[in-house]
């Protein structure tokens, strides 16, 4: 049987479940996991995701300035950089897709202050943020009709 698609991703993980929702816009798209959706390791992150959300509050500046330093200096400038600036488009992906991040009461979200940041910038889920961004991305994933989803699959060969 011969199938054709205009994308193949390799992996379940969050950067393959969101490349697949993001393209599937545009044509049909092949998801292959080798084992399930729901195996990935993405499941596992408690943590949170930093970004400048309240440009009153905190500036990107600073934020690529503790990136660096958290990195010991050795990060290359331009990636972090990019990520820091493309982060508030990406959480608002991710609030499109359904990711429940968690808010205070005045609708806000409850942000943290973790590691080498100097402000409240961690947008987190309670402490299984990782799980919470994975089955909404599962969920997208699922209901799209562009996307097939091959599970126990593995590539063994790309022509």
């Amino acid at each position: 049987m011969v199938r054709k698609y205009d994308y193949l991703v390799i992996g379940s993980g969050i950067a393959g479940m969101s490349f697949a929702l993001k393209v599937a816009r545009t044509g049909r798209v092949a998801l292959i996991c080798k084992s399930t959706l729901e195996e990935a390791n993405t499941a596992l992150a408690q943590g949170g995701v930093a970004s400048v959300t309240d440009l009153q509050l905190d500036d990107f500046d600073k934020h690529i300035h503790d990136t660096m330093v958290a990195g010991d200096w050795l990060s290359d400038p331009k990636a972090v950089e990019k990520v820091v600036r493309e982060a508030p488009s990406q959480i608002s992906q991710l609030l499109q897709w359904g990711v429940d991040f968690d808010r205070r009461e005045d609708g806000s979200f409850d942000l943290h202050r973790e590691g080498g940041h100097s402000e409240f910038r961690i947008l987190h889920h309670a402490d299984n943020t990782g799980y919470e961004i994975q089955q909404s991305l599962i969920r997208r994933i699922r209901e799209s009709e562009s996307i097939d989803v091959f599970e126990h699959h593995f590539a063994i060969e790309i022509i």
